[in-house]
């Protein structure tokens, strides 16, 4: 008896992780078949019962093999334009801090232009300017660090 319960209980569980609760999102219809160019069907997800094949039907019927592909090349495609993204992000984070810095270097090049000529004032303001684009390089990589370990 415990056996037979044990097995039944087994075999709930592999039900109900195959069978997920089905919820008014997933009845939405895809339009990606007849018009895979459409507006707003980049970021569709299929419900989970699309993915179960069932009885391996997708062999068996040219429409549904042509959703499953369909589907399959706008989840790569999505996957592949968050990737590229994520490698953009990451160098547009370094442009950034290199920008900062480099308007730092230019406003130290000024300071000591300015030096020469023995304008106090204006050695001031430069000097306030290169501070500035210091802090702001350091907050922003400050800021990236919490985000990525670059």
């Amino acid at each position: 008896m415990c056996h037979f319960k044990l097995s039944v209980s087994l075999f709930i569980t592999a039900v109900l992780e195959r069978y997920c609760p089905l919820l008014k999102e997933h009845l939405n219809v895809s339009t990606a078949v007849v018009n895979p160019n459409a507006r707003g069907q980049r970021n569709n997800i299929l419900a989970w019962f699309w993915c179960m094949d069932v009885e391996k039907d997708a062999n068996s019927s040219d429409w549904l093999n042509k959703f499953y592909r369909v589907h399959w090349l706008c989840a790569k495609a999505l996957k592949d334009h968050w990737s590229e993204e994520y490698l953009l992000v990451q160098h547009e984070m370094k442009w950034t801090c290199d920008f900062f810095l480099h308007k730092a270097e230019q406003w130290i090049q000024l300071a000591t232009i300015t030096k020469d000529a023995e304008q106090v004032r204006h050695v001031a303001y430069t000097v306030w300017q290169c501070k500035m684009y210091q802090q702001l390089h350091q907050d922003a990589m400050d800021s990236f660090k919490r985000v990525w370990h670059m």
